[in-house]
Parts: structure tokens; C-alpha cells; sequence
């Protein structure tokens, strides 16, 4: 597998090879360096995504992990009809988790 940092040098020497293309169908016109262009610029773009992807994709099997977690949890507690005390903390990981990997704020008062 391709790691994060290959594909984000590929990116960058497609970049650099659009840029090319760019100046060179400014300086003179011709449509073969305007084609050139696009396909390098697409396919910068087509591996910035990509290596984007990979980081999201692990982060989205975290997440999925913590909430089926919480789900069970919750099922749980609700099962045994627990204390408020037990579901107030079940609620209190739940926000702590989302302001540190969301960064979702947490609201005053």
C-alpha cells in the first residue's frame, strides 16, 4: 500500500507538471498544452484525495468502534435500569470523546 506522504509527493510533481503545461499554453497557445494541463491538475488532485481518503477511512473505523461501544453500553444500563448517576457518565464520554475528536465544543453553563 501507498502511504500518505508517496501520494502527496506524487500529487505534488503532477502539480508541478500542470504548472508546466499552464505557462507553456500561455506562452503559446496550443491546445495539446491545455490538455496537459488538465490531466496533470486532475490527477493531483485524484492523489491528494486519495491520500486524504486513508487517514479519514481510519479515523471512520474509530468512531464506528466508540459509538457501537457506547451503544452497548447504553443497552445495558437502560436494561438494568440503572442509576442516573451511571447514564449521566455514559453521557459525559460521550461528549468528552466528541469535543476531543470532533472538536466539538462544549457548551457553557
Amino acid at each position: 500500500m501507498i502511504s500518505k506522504e508517496e501520494l502527496n509527493k506524487m500529487a505534488a510533481r503532477y502539480q508541478e507538471q500542470a504548472e508546466r503545461a499552464y505557462m507553456n499554453y500561455q506562452e503559446t497557445g496550443m491546445s495539446r498544452y491545455d490538455s496537459q494541463y488538465k490531466k496533470a491538475d486532475n490527477l493531483a488532485e485524484a492523489l491528494r484525495a486519495a491520500a486524504n481518503a486513508a487517514e479519514e477511512h481510519s479515523t471512520l473505523g474509530s468512531v464506528r468502534a466508540e459509538v457501537v461501544w457506547w451503544a452497548g453500553k447504553a443497552d445495558a444500563l437502560l436494561a438494568e435500569d440503572a442509576p442516573r448517576e451511571k447514564l449521566m457518565a455514559l453521557l459525559e464520554s460521550i461528549i468528552s470523546y466528541a469535543s476531543a475528536v470532533c472538536h466539538y465544543r462544549r457548551r457553557e453553563g
